[in-house]
C-alpha cells in the first residue's frame, strides 16, 4: 500500500509516518520504480504498536529500544516494566511538586484577597506601591 492508505489505515499523518521512519521505530519500505514507498502489513503493525507504547507513557526513544531488543530476539517485557515504573515515580513526584505549588499559589491568593478586600473599590496607590503590581514586587521583595 502507498503511504496515502497507510495513514489511513493507522490514523497517523504522512509525515509522522515518515518521522517514525528516519527515527528507526519503522524499517524503511520498498519503493517503486518512481521511487513510492510501498508499505506491508508489518509497517501497519509496528505503527499500531508504536500508538498503544505511547499510551504507556513511552517516549519515541524507549518506544525503539523495545523494538530493538525484540529484533534482538530478546522479549522487552521486563524492560516495559521498568519504563513504566520509572514514569510513574516521576509522575509521583510531579504530582507532589505540583500539589505543593497548589498550596502555594492558595496562600498568595489569600493574602491578595484579604490585601484587596479591605480597601475600597479602585485600591490605593500608596497600598500597592509598585512599577507594575505592587502585591508581586511585595512577594518579590521578601524573597531576596
Amino acid at each position: 500500500m502507498f503511504i496515502g492508505e497507510l495513514s489511513d489505515r493507522v490514523a497517523l499523518p504522512t509525515q509522522t509516518i515518515r518521522y517514525y521512519e528516519r527515527l528507526g521505530l519503522l524499517n524503511p519500505p520498498e519503493r517503486t520504480e518512481s521511487q513510492y514507498r510501498i508499505y506491508s502489513e508489518e509497517a501497519v503493525e509496528r505503527l499500531q504498536f508504536i500508538q498503544k507504547a505511547k499510551l504507556y507513557g513511552l517516549s519515541l526513544d524507549e518506544i525503539k529500544q523495545l523494538i530493538e531488543l525484540r529484533d534482538e530476539g530478546v522479549l522487552p517485557c521486563a524492560n516495559l516494566k521498568a519504563m513504566v515504573k520509572k514514569h510513574l515515580n516521576e509522575l509521583d513526584y510531579h504530582i507532589q511538586e505540583m500539589l505543593v505549588f497548589r498550596q502555594e499559589l492558595a496562600n498568595r491568593y489569600e493574602q491578595i484577597d484579604t490585601l484587596l478586600s479591605g480597601s475600597s473599590p479602585a485600591p490605593r496607590e500608596a497600598n500597592f506601591n509598585g512599577r507594575i503590581c505592587g502585591l508581586i514586587e511585595r512577594e518579590q521583595d521578601s524573597n531576596t
